[in-house]
């Protein structure tokens, strides 16, 4: 988990200069969704994979910071209707609707972090 504490510690150096640069910013809310992934225990293993899940105000900042550089994609699927920011192979939702058609603002982040097969072990 050494590599981990490494990308976590970049992260985490990157939001001290968020105040102005763009790209800072970005960083800085992706710190902020791991630190909560983890706070929370929203991290899952899978295989070489880890998937740190945010919620809330979290992921609903990330999600808008987000905005300025990827348009959101209207999804529709069983659990209701939500706008995806997809971005390699993480995302942020906003639930718009629910499952019955009742309006909702509801947020979520998947980040993954591919920790290859030795680290999994």
């Amino acid at each position: 988990m050494s590599r981990l504490g490494a990308v976590l510690f970049v992260l985490i150096a990157a939001s001290v200069d968020a105040q102005t640069d763009p790209q800072a910013i970005i960083l800085s809310a992706l710190s902020d969704c791991i630190r909560d992934a983890i706070a929370s225990s929203s991290v899952k293993a899978n295989d070489d994979l880890l998937i740190f899940s945010c919620s809330n105000a979290k992921a609903k900042i990330l999600y808008n910071f987000l905005g300025n550089k990827i348009p959101a994609e209207a999804v529709l699927d069983r659990n209701g209707k939500f706008d995806n920011r997809q971005f390699g192979n993480n995302a942020c939702y906003q639930r718009v609707e629910d499952q019955n058609g009742k309006a909702t603002d509801e947020f979520r982040c998947d980040l993954i972090l591919t920790i290859g097969d030795k680290l999994s072990d």
